[in-house]
């Protein structure tokens, strides 16, 4: 059964002797939110999500762990989520590290930091990720901006954009070099825009290539550009090419 909505709930080291809530081990001591529905969790330390737990909104400062993430808002401040299944949320946003084994299911995704998924994303809108992100299996959004390095299998969207970040901020806070390649098996989308991009195959309408990206097998309906440092190696499709100058 599940617990009555409480309006809100903060987690931190106060609050678990307050409240008393049950101590699990895990990596530190750690605050057990148990099944229920709530208008907002405030993770200031470390929590951990019983299954049946739903949300309006959940804020994580510290560390939270779940079996599944199901609810309106998930904001990452700072902090880390570790999901070993499933997040279906309205949106994510913030800055910090999402690691899921499962699927992403939401409808906007606004993320700092980095991205680890294991499972699908599905993206109804638009999926704007500053940092690193690398999803093992299919992302599916409708405008993907990705600032920093993707790794990826298979990407549907209606645009794609991947540029390397060029910014000295990450290497002060000890984060890793977000200038390398990306890499992606197969891209299918109406407009692909992409910098420093090595991948297999590209179905688009059109496509522009710049900064040494290398594509082994594009297929575009109306415009392909590469700059003098990309190339494609194989080409199908009425496309017209255009020269890009090179940055």
């Amino acid at each position: 059964m599940a617990q009555t909505k409480r309006s809100a709930l903060r987690l931190n080291h106060d609050t678990q002797r307050r409240r008393g809530f049950t101590m699990t081990e895990h990596s530190a001591d750690c605050s057990m939110v148990q099944s229920g529905i709530y208008d907002l969790i405030n993770v200031e330390d470390d929590a951990t999500f019983a299954n049946g737990v739903r949300f309006r909104t959940v804020m994580v400062e510290g560390t939270l762990e779940a079996p599944k993430i199901q609810g309106d808002s998930l904001i990452i401040d700072n902090g880390i989520v570790r999901c070993s299944g499933r997040i279906h949320v309205r949106r994510i946003s913030g800055r910090g590290t999402l690691e899921v084994k499962g699927d992403i299911i939401c409808e906007s995704i606004e993320m700092t930091g980095s991205v680890n998924t294991d499972g699908n994303i599905r993206c109804s809108g638009d999926m704007n990720i500053t940092g690193a992100l690398r999803n093992a299996h299919h992302i599916i959004a409708d405008n993907l901006s990705m600032h920093g390095v993707l790794h990826g299998n298979d990407i549907d969207g209606r645009v794609i954009f991947t540029q390397p970040l060029h910014s000295t901020m990450f290497s002060r806070f000890g984060m890793p070099d977000y200038q390398a390649q990306s890499r992606v098996t197969l891209i299918k989308a109406s407009e692909v825009s992409a910098c420093k991009l090595i991948c297999r195959t590209i179905k688009a309408d059109s496509a522009s290539l710049r900064e040494g990206s290398a594509v082994e097998h594009a297929i575009c309906s109306t415009a392909l550009g590469t700059d003098t440092t990309s190339n494609v190696m194989l080409l199908k499709g009425a496309c017209r090419r255009v020269h890009l100058r090179t940055a």
